[in-house]
């Protein structure tokens, strides 16, 4: 009898893992971008990290401060999210630009954003706006940045001014975007501005703040706006470790990283969303390089298996709490990757579907290369290049069309899937570009040489 049902099981994995996979008509897809790496004309506290050298694979490149244009040719972008089909295109508005001095608003750029967001309506795209994506303004940061208590204040009157004025043209509104990783990276390691390397107490602290300014912005929208709806987006990494030591750390991590927050604001988000880009392998007190594993130009262990794990564990804790992927991407300059990256995940999706998790939307990071906040312009996300020496011209890659594809049909055929592994394995061996050093933390200013694996990742 036994025997049996071990048959059947293993008949019924292999029949799944061999199924097209197909995706509802109200099934979302969409892609993402933030102001602090596409916005030109913005004099940000990212721009002055990266003048005064602390941002790698940015002096060294043409145009730093041009990023994308987006403020100034927002279209370029739209038009390429719009040919792709997406039917969500998640964007920020950029609170320093808006938010000039305490209680003091630019009305002029509040107006070009409203012009920026009813471009992308007008190509039927639905908008999920971003309120706090790693960037404080200059005279907050002056006074310690979230660090300092008076900081929530601002934040949350910037908030409901912008949710205010932009209520008509939201669909989804994010509150903030990877709060954990953001406080961990600008108060404990440094890597962010203002560049702290302090105590992870302080890192905490600017996250209760962060905390406590969701809630209110939670229960004032649902008051006084007509039906908004609110969620965060918060980094999902899955931790992991090899032996009884590392696990437990892992444990220890992730139970830190990815649930402080969302745990916190239990029953004041209308959905769970939520960024995942693969495994983070946890080797004593810190990351490790796994020498079996295949990663991304900036380091992240491809694991579409992750993502299905995280989504299971939102369920149990969140029960029937709507779930979105606001991001998922990967950092690969040469495409072999990118194709099964994105179908892999894309399958995890399916089988959460089949598993009745109700995953309203996937929003894949990113539409175009760009600055990718201390990694500067080493990493590669986009389904489109940039080519910085010839007036940021912008090359489709065969992923463009990948995408593109899968969101027209709503099906992943069996062939689509095998023609994208077998690129893949096609290119084993081979020399591509890696932005990240060998102790997993610091970025590159130049890209050294890593070779493709032949290690099957697949979900």
């Amino acid at each position: 009898m036994f025997k049996i049902f071990l048959l059947s099981l293993i008949m019924t994995i292999t029949t799944y893992a061999k199924s097209p996979v197909t995706f509802p008509p109200e099934f979302m897809f969409g892609i993402a971008n933030a102001p602090g790496h596409v916005e030109d004309q913005l004099d940000d506290i990212w721009m002055d990290f990266g003048r005064n050298g602390n941002i790698k694979a940015f002096l060294n490149q043409t145009l730093p401060e041009e990023r994308l244009r987006f403020w100034t040719q927002p279209e370029i972008e739209i038009d390429l999210a719009h040919e792709l089909g997406v039917q969500v295109f998640r964007l920020g508005v950029d609170w320093g630009r808006i938010n000039t001095a305490p209680g003091i608003f630019d009305e002029l750029a509040i107006s070009r954003y409203k012009e920026i967001i009813k471009l992308i309506r007008k190509k039927n795209m639905k908008v999920m706006l971003t309120l706090f994506h790693f960037t404080v303004p200059k005279w907050i940061q002056s006074e310690g940045g979230w660090t300092n208590q008076q900081t929530k204040n601002h934040f949350i009157n910037f908030s409901k001014k912008v949710m205010t004025e932009f209520e008509d043209l939201v669909d989804f509104w994010i509150t903030f975007n990877e709060p954990q990783i953001f406080a961990t990276m600008a108060y404990t390691f440094g890597f962010f501005p203002p560049g702290i390397k302090g105590s992870a107490l302080t890192a905490i602290d600017s996250l209760k703040e962060m905390i406590a300014a969701h809630k209110e912005i939670y229960v004032w929208a649902h008051h006084e706006l007509k039906s908004p709806v609110i969620g965060m987006a918060q980094h999902m990494g899955h931790h992991t470790g090899r032996g009884i030591i590392n696990k437990s750390l892992s444990l220890f991590t992730g139970n830190f990283m990815n649930w402080y927050f969302p745990k916190r604001i239990k029953g004041f988000m209308d959905y769970f969303g939520f960024n995942y880009y693969g495994a983070e392998w946890i080797k004593g007190a810190s990351l490790s390089m796994e020498p079996d594993q295949e990663y991304s130009e900036a380091g992240r262990a491809i694991d579409p298996k992750g993502l299905y794990l995280i989504s299971k564990k939102i369920k149990k804790r969140f029960g029937d709490l709507p779930q979105f992927i606001t991001e998922n991407g990967v950092a690969d300059s040469t495409d072999y990757i990118r194709p099964s990256y994105l179908i892999e995940h894309l399958k995890a999706v399916d089988k959460l579907r089949t598993e009745k998790i109700n995953i309203l939307g996937y929003i894949h990071w990113t539409i175009t290369d760009n600055m990718e906040w201390s990694d500067g312009y080493c990493p590669k996300f986009g389904l489109v290049a940039v080519d910085r020496n010839n007036n940021l011209q912008r090359i489709k890659r065969p992923s463009f069309y990948l995408y593109q594809k899968i969101i027209r049909q709503r099906e992943i055929s069996l062939e689509t899937q095998d023609s994208a592994w077998d690129l893949l394995k096609s290119h084993v061996g081979e020399k591509r570009p890696f932005c990240r050093s060998n102790d997993g933390k610091t970025g590159l200013d130049e890209p050294s040489d890593r070779s493709i694996r032949s290690i099957d990742w697949r979900f």
